[in-house]
């Protein structure tokens, strides 16, 4: 995007459509809006204005009532107005309309007692109410007097914005407001500007990655829609994720053919080399483009429609797909970012791309960068009408090769081509969504500093969009602390990208934290170093409970942030640097001392919930789990919750083996009726997981078994393919009085590589998983379920 930025000093004309402005500013003045706390100005809009240009005004109004105390009036364009005039949105004393803007484009101009606000606003001229969050902009609507007004809010009147709410909002009290004259005509440097809205941030600001009974409220709507407009957090509508889920509904019934080959149960993923599929797809996408809505649970938004593929790397099978994915990456080999379905996932979009360009040349698909399809193809180039959301770590600093395969995966795509449109979604949602997963508090992740230098690549390489996944909480939530200084960064940099990160980062301890500034400084910079630094990982992922208060909030460098937060109380003066160092303290600061503390405590149950157990020897049952002699299997013991906790649920287990097979009964009595299956996935539905390792380390297979006794057989840390022809036998009964009985049988032979034989000891351990109430386990992780440190010890009798 061209940053245009006129002087009047310069004496820079501003062009034919601005002549009538040129001629008034060539004697330039300041302009005093607010004299001795009295108003000496008058706030114009036009009579049947933009919701823009309203709220435009009512913000202007509001900042300026802020600093000043006076609150400027509001008038019409066809009332008499004596005095200096700030004009909103277009009015009769422009010669401009919205419509000689380019999008997003707007104009700051101060000069001879006259203020202007505008910029190239929709059309959206129904009823305006500041109090009611109905009447705003939407978010994705042109709103470039709206820009305009937070534009000259900071650049003029010394405004910044921190956090929602009024606590967030910093300005510099005075009784007369004059501004500087000056011109000032742009539009952000970014078109797309996004992050996860679900308007659930925490109404005291802090929140908790725990889920509670006791969750508090969020947030009113309005003050977090204001809080993304002052962001200026919209711009182009752009949308791209996993767009074809709701095939399953619409054409798994009478076209199977359509779908993934090779699969039990409901296939897993699209068979993207079927013309048919590919021909379907493409009528969806032309449906869209010609007003016809979107079909469920597809992705689109604006000139976009997604083309995603599920969110697994279970690729169909069939001899024409097959052949078009890689065993091993070429690119990215070793990272979650590679390209060995780079091939298969772009020649299916590039098939439909080419028949949507026929009908729709001036439209785009959208599609991710993200996984095994991380990189451009290497068969075909990708189409010109196809633009790519890359799919980034930003916040995994302390992964050097992760972090330099996403720088790589940045400057293909752009060497791929110049002019692609490229958007990005950026991961700032870890460590907290860990946390969340898992249950514990996390370390918090700062990295202020890095992301500078990464928010400076994406706009090197001209990156069109950003959008953020933020901090997430317990009961759905999303955290503003966690991310406050990284979200401010993000989009003034989004916004204008030859701003200072570090004078920004400088600015906001200032700013915001006044006396206190320096010594909260030091607060995040202390912990932004800890969490960045790789030598603090004995492992490169993503954050555990043990990593984040074993390795990473130790108890030395707590009491060490502890003595930092105690001068920063003691620096705060006024009550409003107090509030907002008590805000750290308790939302930050008091969360990780929680954190710490259900560590230890947690640690202190991990030896005694350990397990061992010997399988007894029965005769032989032939493989087959019904013929097996339960009564002389060996009860595995209680259950409890991940966390060490008691349960009351009934939930038992029984092994043994027979030389050649394990056998594993696993029941629960519960009413059979509210078990979870949804299509079969396995994975998020009621389930039992089965975890088996020669030792407590990598590589440990898994078997996932739903009500149905489908099941799903993964190796770690075997191949890249992560495929294990277990030969498992299930039957699963949920007619029994009692409730749900899984019984397995489980091939010596082919339970772990070279198998395993009567008198060896192998790691195993189990979790319940339900959607409806906490998981349960054999040996309680107090983490995720991939620990093999965790596994219990199980001797088998010869």
């Amino acid at each position: 995007m061209k940053h245009e930025f006129r002087s009047l000093c310069a004496g820079i004309a501003l062009g034919a459509a601005m002549m009538g402005f040129v001629a008034a500013a060539r004697g330039e003045s300041d302009v005093t809006l607010v004299k001795d706390g009295k108003p000496a100005s008058t706030i114009v809009v036009a009579a049947q204005a933009t919701r823009s240009a309203r709220m435009a005004a009512a913000e202007v109004q509001w900042h300026i009532q802020k600093v000043t105390g006076a609150t400027i009036p509001i008038v019409a364009d066809d009332a008499a107005v004596e005095g200096p005039r700030i004009l909103v949105g277009a009015t009769r004393a422009m010669k401009l309309s919205s419509a000689d803007f380019q999008p997003q484009e707007y104009q700051v101009r101060v000069s001879n007692d006259m203020v202007v606000l505008m910029g190239r606003d929709k059309d959206d001229r129904r009823e305006f109410d500041y109090q009611n969050v109905a009447t705003f902009p939407e978010v994705f609507d042109e709103q470039g007097s709206l820009y305009a007004a937070y534009d000259f809010l900071e650049r003029c009147c010394d405004v910044r914005w921190y956090l929602p709410t009024d606590l967030g909002v910093t300005y510099t009290s005075r009784l007369t407001l004059t501004v500087k004259a000056c011109d000032v005509r742009r539009a952000p440097a970014m078109k797309n500007r996004w992050q996860d809205v679900v308007y659930a941030i925490p109404a005291d600001l802090r929140g908790d990655t725990i889920k509670s009974q006791n969750t508090g409220p969020a947030l009113s709507r309005r003050e977090q829609v204001i809080w993304l407009s002052r962001n200026r957090v919209g711009g182009e509508a752009y949308k791209a994720n996993h767009s074809f889920y709701g095939y399953y509904d619409r054409f798994l019934k009478d076209h199977p053919d359509w779908f993934a080959q090779g699969y039990q149960g409901k296939p897993p993923q699209l068979c993207y080399a079927h013309p048919d599929l590919i021909a379907q797809v493409v009528q969806d996408a032309r449906d869209y483009f010609d007003g016809k809505g979107v079909k469920p649970q597809a992705v689109a938004a604006g000139d976009y429609f997604a083309l995603v593929p599920m969110d697994n790397g279970q690729w169909c099978k069939c001899d024409r797909c097959k052949a078009l994915w890689l065993e091993k990456p070429k690119r990215g080999e070793g990272q979650f970012s590679n390209d060995s379905a780079s091939d298969y996932v772009f020649g299916f979009i590039n098939k439909v791309a080419r028949e949507v360009h026929k009908t729709h040349p001036d439209k785009y698909l959208a599609t991710l960068a993200y996984a095994t399809y991380a990189y451009p193809p290497a068969r075909e180039p990708l189409e010109p009408n196809v633009s790519i959301q890359l799919c980034l770590h930003t916040r995994n600093v302390y992964n050097p090769s992760l972090l330099e395969n996403d720088h790589r995966m940045v400057e293909v795509w752009r060497a791929e081509s110049r002019d692609r449109r490229l958007f990005l979604w950026t991961y700032y949602c870890f460590p907290a969504l860990s946390a969340v997963w898992t249950q514990y508090r996390c370390f918090p992740g700062f990295v202020a500093h890095s992301l500078v230098k990464e928010l400076n690549l994406y706009n090197r390489n001209g990156i069109r969009g950003l959008f953020f996944e933020p901090s997430y909480l317990g009961e759905s939530k999303r955290s503003i602390l966690l991310d406050q200084l990284e979200t401010h960064l993000t989009w003034k940099m989004a916004d204008e990208p030859t701003q200072d990160g570090q004078k920004l980062i400088d600015e906001f301890f200032s700013r915001y934290y006044g006396s206190a500034g320096e010594a909260m400084k030091q607060v995040y910079v202390t912990i932004e170093t800890i969490y960045s630094d790789p030598a603090n990982y004995p492992s490169p992922t993503h954050q555990t409970e043990e990593l984040a208060w074993g390795k990473l909030g130790t108890e030395e460098r707590m009491a060490g942030i502890g003595k930092l937060m105690e001068a920063a109380r003691a620096a705060a003066v006024t009550d409003l640097e107090k509030q907002r160092v008590g805000l750290f303290d308790k939302g930050i600061w008091q969360y990780m001392q929680a954190g710490r503390a259900m560590y230890l405590e947690r640690n202190s149950k991990k030896q005694s919930t350990m397990r061992s157990l010997r399988v007894p020897r029965i005769s032989d049952a032939g493989g087959n789990p019904i013929q097996a002699n339960w009564s002389q299997a060996v009860n595995m013991g209680t259950w409890l919750t991940n966390h060490g906790e008691s349960t009351p649920r009934q939930v038992a287990a029984r092994m043994a083996h027979d030389g050649r097979s394990l056998y594993v009964q696993l029941c629960e009595q519960l009413d059979t009726g509210k078990l979870v299956v949804n299509g079969n996935t396995v994975w998020g539905e009621d389930e039992w997981e089965l975890f088996v390792a020669r030792r407590r380390s990598q590589p440990y297979r898994v078997m996932g078994v739903n009500s149905n006794g489908i099941h799903i057989d993964v190796a770690f840390g075997e191949s890249p393919d992560k495929k294990w022809d277990s030969g498992v036998t299930v039957v699963s009964d949920k007619a029994a009085p009692d409730g749900w009985t899984t019984s397995i049988a489980m091939p010596l032979a082919k339970l772990l590589p070279e198998g395993v034989r009567p008198g060896q000891t192998i790691y195993l351990n189990i979790y319940r998983l339900t959607r409806n109430t906490d998981m349960l386990a054999w040996v309680p992780s107090f983490g995720g379920l991939h620990d093999p440190s965790r596994f219990g010890e199980v001797v088998l009798d010869n």
